[in-house]
């Protein structure tokens, strides 16, 4: 026996350890589980390999091809037929135009296994050409760890780029839910990819003919750069000022390109106004098709700084965001509602409770001090024009009352002017410009200058309506994409601004656009009071009636 000296069993004998090919079926077909997978997959993928334009052509025999302008070269077509290569995870950034990527195995070229028979991948990059077909049969074959497949010598394309084609379809292709969920793909937003999408009953190479293009949605409302732990954490929030379709609501977390998932990291309710995208690469995703993530220690330490981020810095800015931009008319036809409904519901319901004054809180585009306080002088002095005592009111003050946490009291413009009197004259001169100070209205300086300082246009401010004697939150808002006219969520009514109802009866005038909109709140209250129907549209019309008798009396009396 020689001490110190070991015989290893691989010089005994050979044992091998080997792959069954159902595994790679099973993988496949278990992890993309609908073809609007495989299609965002594909797209994926030809964003990867810097493609800036993909085209989708649905056959009317179920086959779809996937175009790009991208096209692989002989070593991109080796990588791309050696599956679970890492070359993505090691290359994050694309060579041509320096795209993180969205991919890491190399894995997503087997999910066209769950809805079609075979993938024909045809791609010309320069002088190289290639076309070669991978079916299920191929994946039998791969006890050796190599399977040849069926290579086909036709004319190439017409041009750089590479073309997919998934035959024999096994599920029917729903055109709408396709481009539903192609929306939801992150790497739309770059400002150099395009994805187009056309049927066809006969194939066109790169044909664009009726294509449409499919584009992320457009979400306006107040931003929020993202940029924490020196810029590991990077992204953009939107309190968004149009409502939100449940697909957009939360924060989507995004590793490379690709969005995993979406969070509010938080319970509020009041986050479902919040979208936009934070990205952290330092996470981890679930291998192969990206859906989750692994929630490790890093995991542990992102999902913390961003519920601290949530509740130290978003929530206060969704209570300082207003909902949308209204005019000084819109402004006048919702007190006036506020006013003819809340005596209607005292008149049709019977209500015991006092009719407390509506809140109005304003909020100007601009942040300095200064024009806050002449936001807030605009605000009182225009509503003390426009607004009428109301019977049974708690108060004569309750509008002054009620907007104090905007910087108005019962005393509001002698505070303000006392505040405006400690600013220099020529500074205020300079700050102030023709969209501060409204229509009809002067603001005192004194001091060593001269001091009546006379604009006349009413400032841009930011208004929600908090209809008390009605029970309501008014809020208007404008997608032209939306054919609702008004929608209820809770105690808020939404009145779509863009629905054509809305625009005609404003061309019509004031007075149209109120009896409009007084119907809509109305439409609303009643159903909450009698969702059963015939009684809540029996109760909408006295209301309605009722509130513009109310209404005409008082413009009569004016």
């Amino acid at each position: 026996m020689n001490k110190g000296r070991y015989v290893h069993v691989k010089d005994i004998m050979t044992t091998e350890l080997k792959v069954h090919p159902s595994f790679f079926r099973e993988f496949a077909t278990k992890t993309w589980v609908s073809p609007n997978d495989i299609l965002r997959e594909l797209i994926e993928n030809a964003f990867d390999e810097d493609a800036t334009i993909c085209l989708l052509t649905i056959m009317k025999d179920g086959s779809i091809v996937i175009e790009d302008d991208a096209g692989m070269d002989q070593d991109g077509m080796t990588k791309f037929l050696l599956l679970g290569s890492p070359h993505k995870k090691i290359e994050r950034i694309s060579p041509r135009l320096r795209r993180i990527r969205t991919g890491r195995y190399g894995t997503g070229r087997l999910s066209f296994l769950t809805s079609f028979e075979d993938m024909k991948i045809k791609t010309k990059r320069d002088s190289y050409e290639k076309s070669v077909v991978i079916d299920g049969n191929a994946l039998d074959r791969l006890f050796d760890g190599n399977a040849s497949l069926d290579e086909f010598h036709e004319k190439p394309l017409g041009r750089n780029g590479t073309e997919l084609i998934l035959r024999g379809s096994k599920t029917r292709i729903d055109l709408q839910k396709l481009i539903k969920e192609i929306r939801k793909l992150a790497i739309l937003r770059h400002p150099m990819f395009e994805v187009y999408i056309k049927e066809s009953e006969r194939f066109v190479e790169w044909d664009f003919t009726d294509a449409q293009r499919i584009s992320a949605p457009e979400i306006q409302g107040h931003k929020l750069l993202l940029n924490l732990e020196n810029g590991k954490i990077t992204g953009e929030i939107v309190i968004a000022r149009r409502p939100l379709t449940e697909d957009e609501q939360g924060i989507a977390i995004m590793i490379g390109n690709h969005i995993v998932t979406r969070s509010n990291f938080s319970s509020n309710t009041r986050l479902n106004r919040v979208t936009g995208f934070v990205r952290n690469d330092a996470l981890t995703s679930r291998f192969a098709d990206k859906s989750a993530i692994i929630e490790d220690d890093e995991y542990n330490k992102f999902n913390q700084i961003m519920k601290n981020f949530v509740a130290n810095t978003l929530l206060p800015s969704l209570t300082e965001y207003e909902d949308v931009l209204i005019t000084r008319e819109e402004s006048k036809i919702y007190r006036e509602i506020d006013k003819v409904l809340g005596q209607a519901i005292v008149e049709n319901l019977e209500t015991q409770q006092e009719v407390e004054g509506y809140e109005l809180v304003d909020i100007n585009e601009q942040n300095s001090d200064l024009d806050k306080i002449t936001s807030s002088i605009a605000s009182d002095s225009s509503d003390e024009e426009d607004t009428a005592p109301m019977p049974r009111q708690t108060s004569q003050n309750t509008f002054h009352q009620s907007t104090s946490g905007s910087g108005v009291t019962s005393t509001g413009i002698r505070r303000d002017q006392q505040l405006i009197s400690n600013v220099e004259p020529q500074s205020v001169t300079s700050h102030i410009d023709q969209h501060q100070i409204p229509q009809g209205h002067f603001v005192g300086i004194s001091g060593p200058a001269e001091g009546i300082l006379k604009k006349t246009t009413k400032p841009l401010l930011k208004r929600t309506f908090a209809l008390k004697k009605v029970g309501y939150k008014v809020i208007p808002y404008e997608d032209e994409t939306d054919s609702r006219y008004s929608f209820k969520n809770e105690n808020v009514v939404f009145v779509n601004k863009a629905n054509s109802t809305y625009k005609s009866e404003s061309l019509r005038g004031e007075e149209f656009l109120l009896r409009h909109i007084i119907r809509i709140v109305a439409e609303a209250l009643a159903e909450s009071k009698h969702p059963e129907g015939k009684d809540a549209l029996e109760l909408q019309n006295r209301l309605v009636a009722e509130a513009i008798r109310i209404h005409d009396r008082s413009a009569t009396r004016k």
